[in-house]
């Protein structure tokens, strides 16, 4: 099973091959540009992407792994299973059982 972080990597390079007009966008970001911001044109193009991929995942009020994690899984065993472990993580950082989780989000 894979991380969180790559399921959402993963998930963000689907979206920018489903989606060549925003790659065209960031192909145009010159050496310029990214001096001016202080960042390689790598840095520079990684950071729209990410903003991108960010803004349309809040445009559909979504949750970013979750719905990364629906992208990129075929098996659908292994994406429940990742989902699961996703949610226990934020139920231990917030401090609450599995139980009080899942019932305050009515899961």
């Amino acid at each position: 099973m894979k991380t969180p972080e790559q399921y959402y990597a993963q998930a963000r390079d689907i979206f920018f091959s489903a989606h060549p007009d925003f790659q065209v966008a960031l192909d145009e970001v010159t050496e310029k540009d990214a001096r001016d911001n202080g960042m390689t044109v790598e840095q520079l193009r990684s950071l729209h992407a990410e903003r991108i991929y960010a803004a349309f995942i809040r445009q559909k009020q979504l949750d970013g792994i979750i719905f990364s994690i629906q992208l990129v899984e075929t098996d659908n065993a292994v994406a429940a299973q990742a989902i699961e472990s996703y949610l226990r993580s934020h139920a231990e950082a917030l401090g609450m059982t599995w139980e009080e989780f899942c019932e305050k989000n009515h899961l």
